[in-house]
């Protein structure tokens, strides 16, 4: 198949979780013989260039045409910029809803490209409007939804580090406005079910009738653990991501003076403002021999000094990677009922499930893996076994078998 790809930012640019699957299926795709070619965003005022990178993938970046460039695409970045105004924000989102300058440069992108499929990933800095020019060119289209971008700019709908129940009002102006000038695609994909769902109750994609989940992939370059956590004197729970409330951390530390001293350790990794809950820790009376705040690690790592990980938050996750690398590490997990959470603990075969935001939960069920061992090893060897559920080739497969049904639509 020629298939051209589109997502935000590829390469060295590219962290987020809507990437780094773009990025991993594309190389996949190369190897079981497939051209594939990834439109992403370029540097403000340059021109439209390609490359090829070392997998043979075709790199085509097409410069961002917005008042701003969120991403620092810049060949030079510049430090200390100015951060935009809440106005230069909002008519950033306004563009974003579709726009017109981008669509023209994918239109003659796809032109020389003349791919028969396109998967788009993440379309922030592009807009739906490169949907309408796929269709026009009469070129098969798949999107795969991330996360909740479609419905808010901010992706997570969550604001000021607290979660969205509802859809705000200044969301839903974009959201309906996006809807209205967007064409459907022939195909949707989610790597959940649950967020397919939510798109389904905001209205998006009801008329289209191949839907699919295909979760996320696990790099193949992560280590192959052969053997489930071991038994320990006190557990070692674990917590790896974003340092802030959406996140569940605090919920996590009231749960932590909940229960016995000394009777388990906790460590808390990721980015963010790590003395705030450093204070939060000690307010609680918890001191370090229990919880160790450690910053910024590398993944692999922390998940073979853990035993539980816990994931607590209260946004509405639409994946959650880190659960599962923490079950290819044979590490079960401890997760809130918000979201895909639940669907990456099988619906509790490989983890536990606790209420969101219940910090007299959460405890619960921190003590029932500290007086219950032999579960924690038996949950282990579960969550090991979903190694081959993530497994790269598993998901690609599943893609080439979607994408070959788009083909075979009648025009």
């Amino acid at each position: 198949m020629k298939i051209t790809m589109l997502t935000t930012v590829y390469g060295k640019n590219a962290i987020g979780g809507a990437e780094k699957t773009a990025a991993l299926l594309a190389q996949q795709l190369v190897k079981n013989g497939h051209q594939i070619s990834i439109i992403s965003l370029g540097a403000q005022g340059t021109s439209i260039s390609h490359t090829q990178d070392e997998q043979g993938i075709e790199v085509w970046q097409i410069p961002l045409v917005q008042i701003y460039d969120p991403y620092n695409l810049k060949l030079k970045p510049t430090q200390n910029l100015t951060p935009p105004s809440s106005y230069q924000k909002a008519l950033w989102h306004l563009i974003d809803v579709y726009n017109p300058f981008m669509a023209g440069q994918v239109k003659k992108t796809l032109k020389q490209l003349q791919p028969e499929l396109m998967l788009t990933h993440a379309l922030q800095g592009f807009s739906v409007s490169v949907w309408r020019v796929v269709k026009s060119l009469g070129i098969k289209l798949v999107h795969m939804t991330h996360d909740h971008a479609l419905i808010c700019p901010g992706t997570a709908m969550t604001k000021n580090a607290k979660n969205c129940e509802k859809i705000c009002s200044q969301c839903s102006a974009y959201q309906v406005l996006r809807k209205t000038v967007a064409v459907q695609p022939d195909a949707i994909v989610g790597p959940s079910e649950v967020i397919l769902k939510r798109h389904a109750r905001y209205q998006w994609f009801n008329r289209i009738r191949l839907q699919q989940v295909i979760p996320n992939a696990i790099a193949n370059e992560w280590p192959l653990t052969t053997s489930p956590v071991l038994l320990q004197a006190k557990w070692r729970f674990g917590f790896l991501g974003r340092l802030d409330e959406s996140k569940g951390l605090d919920t996590l530390l009231q749960a932590c003076r909940l229960l016995p001293a000394n009777s388990f350790s906790l460590q808390i990794a990721g980015s963010g403002p790590l003395e705030k809950f450093k204070k939060m820790a000690q307010d609680f009376n918890l001191n370090e021999d229990t919880v160790q705040l450690v910053g910024a690690v590398n993944a692999v790592e922390f998940l073979q000094q853990i035993d539980i990980l816990v994931t607590p938050s209260r946004a509405f996750e639409t994946f959650s990677n880190v659960v599962m690398e923490a079950s290819c590490s044979g590490r079960p997990s401890i997760v809130s009922d918000r979201g895909a959470l639940p669907e990456r603990v099988q619906n509790g075969k490989s983890g536990w499930i606790f209420k969101a935001g219940d910090a007299t939960d959460l405890a619960k069920v921190m003590q029932h893996c500290i007086d219950s061992p032999n579960q924690v090893l038996a949950k282990s060897q579960a969550a090991l076994l979903m190694r081959e559920q993530y497994s790269l080739e598993k998901q690609t497969h599943l893609f080439e078998t979607l994408l070959t049904q788009v083909l075979q639509l009648p025009s």
